[in-house]
């Protein structure tokens, strides 16, 4: 078409000036569907050239000037000022609405107003500044997390001074067992969820020096718990060389150090009486303050952020730094990983690679926390270790136990000492036994009778070298490892001890009677060996003289009493004995006039010899 247009009208030159493109390519012609648009305009108002005039000069400003008029300019303030909004509304929907809410005046009404069009009012929201949109959709804890400038405060000079700790929920799945679990299950529950203890995740409780950056303690616990972050508090006042050699590590953790001030969030693990007590105790300060943003406690949140993209994303389990972040991933029925051995790649990671990594962190130039703390060292600027008494008296477990000729025992690990020996005497004395649970080696032993404090040395060598679970857990599986061979011996032990009581000949047979009749026989010589002699005390006849019991004359006529007046009295017996019959009968009569007593006896005639 343009070669025909420069044949028809003679001019090779009919197009240099031709404005018709926007911006810098004015002069090229359109093509296409912008070509067949301008033809219907065309089209549409009578072949008018008018239509068809260039107006991309009228877009956009002129040299910083806006073209819009006032009343345009205060209708896109408007929408923008709705857009900066917190329930973060579209800018579509949000522009047609704001179109009749918006009031237009009735000069620009007369004066043809018509609202700027939303490509205008996109272009006047991507000008805004990035800070103040965010403040405006997401709120200021949120940008200041994202955008907040950092501290440039050095806060702490020696190793141990300051001391930040912190526990985060790990992003991971661990099998207890960490072995292939084949079960059958029951269709009906197939697909259900897992039972408790099959998979769980594990709390990873940190404590790291700030002045050096170097990791002073780590832990996994199933809980976030102040009895775990007393063991927190332990392994950073100790010696690590157990955990050097137990996981296989090539470099030296950091030494055992006395904390002069802890800083902490204030979460339940941190907050509660014994962690606060324990600590005060040890002449350690306590900082304890809610981190609301990201720069409140940086220096432990950058560790959990290298430990979740370099060691936990490579494990099996993994379950992503936010819920649906894998969706063709179940960290669950991947879980392959034991705590035990998760516990070796965050101790490997902790001491051999992060303490050589260079540090970016304000006072530390790039240096390593290994160089950093090697130079705080040969300086001298470090806190000597505390006694291994304070720690068993703040941080240990106690009990009260009781002193024997063997010594002491707490959670049946024996204790004895030539001191503790002395103060006992060779009675049982009230103690109460304080014991680090990370080092059996001693106890120290205290009592109301006295004021110092006694120590005891461990009994029992074999646990020397173990932490009280672990001694627990060996005991225990004395007797619960394998039940099968348990019930076996269980079984031996039975057959013998059947065969020693039937060849002892002691225990007659349970089927016999004779074998429950000594018991009745006992009780009856019992009953006999009880009974007393029974003596009748009642008297049969009247008392009279001697040597007139034959006589046939009744002692009044003799002019003697048959009965003394100061004799009792004595009624005769309900019941005549069957050996001795009756003998004789009185009956006294008692005068009211006279007062005097007259007796008549009546004897029955003698027809046996009383001899």
């Amino acid at each position: 078409m343009r070669e025909v247009a420069k044949k028809l009208t003679g001019d090779r030159g009919i197009f240099d000036a031709a404005r018709v493109g926007p911006g810098k390519q004015c002069n090229v012609l359109p093509q296409g569907r912008s070509l067949q648009e301008l033809y219907r305009t065309f089209l549409k108002f009578d072949r008018n050239p008018v239509v068809l005039m260039r107006r991309h000069h009228k877009k956009g400003w002129a040299k910083g000037a806006s073209r819009l008029c006032e009343v345009g300019e205060r209708f896109i303030d408007y929408v923008l000022n709705q857009v900066l909004n917190l329930s973060k509304t579209k800018l579509g929907p949000l522009y047609q609405d704001a179109k009749v809410a918006f009031d237009v005046p009735e000069n620009a009404i007369l004066a043809g107003f018509k609202f700027p069009s939303i490509t205008t009012v996109r272009a006047r929201a991507g000008a805004i500044q990035k800070i103040v949109r965010e403040l405006g959709r997401n709120g200021k804890k949120y940008s200041q997390n994202k955008y907040g400038a950092g501290s440039t405060d050095v806060r702490a000079l020696e190793f141990g001074e300051t001391c930040v700790t912190d526990q985060v929920y790990l992003s991971i799945f661990t099998n207890s067992r960490g072995e292939l679990e084949i079960k059958e299950i029951d269709p009906t529950r197939e697909g259900g969820p897992l039972e408790n203890g099959e998979v769980r995740r594990l709390w990873l409780f940190f404590m790291m020096d700030l002045a050096t950056r170097m990791p002073l303690a780590w832990l996994l616990s199933e809980a976030a718990d102040g009895d775990h972050q007393k063991k927190l508090l332990r392994m950073a006042m100790r010696d690590k060389s157990k955990e050097k050699l137990r996981y296989g590590c090539n470099h030296d953790p950091a030494p055992a150090i006395r904390l002069k001030l802890t800083k902490s969030d204030n979460g339940s693990a941190t907050r509660n009486d014994p962690v606060y007590s324990s600590q005060l105790g040890l002449r350690t300060s306590i900082l304890t303050g809610r981190a609301y943003n990201s720069a409140d406690n940086a220096f432990c949140e950058r560790v959990f952020g290298k430990i979740q993209w370099k060691v936990l994303n490579f494990l099996p389990g993994y379950t992503g730094s936010r819920p649906g972040e894998l969706n063709g991933y179940d960290g669950q029925k991947s879980a392959q990983i034991t705590p035990e051995a998760l516990m070796g790649h965050l101790t490997r990671f902790l001491v051999d690679e992060y303490p050589h990594t260079p540090h970016n962190g304000t006072g530390m130039y790039k240096a390593t926390p290994r160089a950093k703390l090697e130079d705080l060292l040969d300086e001298g600027q470090m806190l000597d270790a505390p006694d291994p008494e304070e720690l068993r008296v703040h941080l240990g477990e106690s009990t009260a136990a009781t002193v024997s000729s063997e010594g002491v025992k707490i959670f049946n690990i024996p204790y004895n000492s030539t001191e503790l020996q002395k103060f006992a005497a060779g009675e049982p004395k009230k103690v109460t036994v304080f014991l680090n649970p990370d080092d059996l080696r001693q106890v120290s032993i205290c009592s109301e009778e006295t004021t110092q404090i006694l120590n005891a040395s461990l009994s029992m060598t074999t646990f020397a070298d173990l932490t009280l679970d672990e001694a627990i857990k060996d005991m225990r599986s004395a007797v619960e490892t394998n039940p099968e061979k348990k019930a076996l011996h269980a079984e031996h032990l039975e057959d013998a001890r059947r065969r020693r009581v039937r060849d002892s000949g002691f225990f007659p047979d349970s089927n016999l009677p004779s074998s429950y009749e000594h018991t009745d026989r006992l009780r009856a010589q019992a009953a006999e060996l009880a009974q007393v002699e029974y003596t009748n005390m009642s008297r049969t006849a009247p008392v009279i003289h001697i040597g007139s019991f034959m006589s046939r004359v009744p002692s009044a006529q003799t002019g003697m009493s048959p009965v003394p007046d100061d004799a009792e009295k004595i009624e005769p017996p309900s019941e005549t004995s069957v050996d001795t019959p009756a003998v004789a009968t009185a009956s006294a009569e008692h005068s009211e006039d006279s007062g005097e007593s007259k007796s008549k006896l009546t004897f029955e005639p003698i027809t046996e010899s009383k001899l």
